[in-house]
């Protein structure tokens, strides 16, 4: 399957690995995914510059073929003085879970710039940007050669993201686990809500660079779809959440695999930015709140704790399950190398079988 994505990035199939930070996306993950022709992505937001220098060398190591790097680049919200502070909300979370009645504040978290500096000195090829203007970081990529991808939940930021020098947009459909990759939030945290179906086709519409469909891609006959539609290809995140490689709790695979399709919600109460997952306890404590008292990314490291705490434990109740609306597709007990395997193999079945008017 030879498109421009797969000539734009070196790899043989036009499949993404999406940047999941906060643990799924292991060295392993990563470099299966890349190893078996797709294109890996660590997520580094959140991560020490020295646990980048390790994951992405490590993953380097196990592969010869590309691997990529995501970090987001949203600016940070105001905070809102009229909600609760989310870190007394959670006190009989953290009390069930063991953790101490005062919550540590989290250290000085990497800037996009230097995460991404890191994680080409570490060996990535590709660069990949969420959640805002991929300029921020244009310049780094060009230093080091490498391709830049950027996503985009519609068509106005998708032709600024190519004006900021992006090689590549990823068009994310609202079917799409995980934070909309929207580059402005207004204050209410409404941001539209653009299906993959109405939103590939007028971003291929309005740009001249390879697109990349992603929101609820989860098999070959969703390539073969996102193809049809004039993408490049396809990036995936909820179906590799259950990869054996994956660094996803057991809890929150179980999750993943038994979802139905109106078990997600777009909510702002874990991070401070709007995100799709899967409702849960966590979910359901902040909301009660109100709005996000912190603002992003502030909200996000007031519950950082409580979700750490909650994947060793195993408890995906407190978890941010992030996934997108066909999380029940997922299927289990697969390799990254299967998936890619089973996807490729399933998309070009399919566009075989309408060239013969099937």
């Amino acid at each position: 399957m030879t498109t421009r994505l797969t000539q734009a990035l070196g790899v043989r199939h036009p499949i993404v690995l999406a940047g999941m930070a906060g643990g799924p996306t292991t060295p392993e993950l990563v470099a299966a995914v890349s190893d078996a022709g797709g294109l890996g992505t660590f997520g580094l937001t959140g991560m020490s510059l020295d646990a980048v220098r390790e994951a992405v060398g490590r993953a380097c190591a196990l592969t010869s073929a590309p691997v990529a790097i995501n970090v987001l680049v949203a600016p940070a919200t105001p905070p809102d003085p009229s909600a609760p502070d989310p870190r007394a909300v959670l006190a009989p979370l953290r009390a069930e879970l063991g953790m101490p009645e005062a919550p540590s504040a989290p250290p000085p978290a990497a800037t996009p710039q230097e995460l991404v500096a890191a994680g080409l000195e570490a060996g990535a090829r590709v660069v990949s940007v969420g959640l805002g203007d991929p300029g921020v970081v244009a310049h780094l990529a060009r230093g080091a050669g490498a391709p830049l991808m950027a996503m985009a939940s519609s068509v106005e930021d998708a032709v600024r993201a190519v004006d900021s020098g992006a090689d590549v947009i990823v068009a994310q459909g609202s079917e799409a686990g995980g934070h909309r990759s929207t580059f402005h939030v207004p204050e209410d945290g409404v941001v539209p809500l653009v299906g993959t179906f109405a939103l590939v086709p007028q971003v291929v519409a309005a740009l001249d660079v390879p697109v990349v469909a992603a929101g609820a891609v989860m098999n070959g006959r969703g390539l073969a779809a996102a193809l049809a539609l004039g993408a490049d290809g396809v990036q995936m995140g909820t179906r590799f959440l259950v990869a054996t490689e994956s660094g996803a709790p057991e809890g929150y695979r179980r999750r993943v695999r038994t979802a139905r399709d109106t078990d997600t919600v777009v909510t702002r109460a874990v991070s401070g930015r709007p995100a799709r997952g899967i409702r849960n306890r966590l979910i359901t404590t902040l909301e009660a709140a109100g709005p996000p008292a912190l603002g992003y990314p502030a909200q996000a490291g007031a519950t950082a704790g409580v979700r750490a705490a909650a994947a060793a434990a195993d408890d995906p109740e407190m978890i941010a399950l992030w996934a997108g609306q066909a999380a029940g597709l997922s299927g289990s007990g697969q390799s990254a190398r299967e998936i890619i395997e089973e996807v490729v193999a399933e998309a070009e079945a399919v566009i075989r079988g309408l060239a013969r008017g099937l």
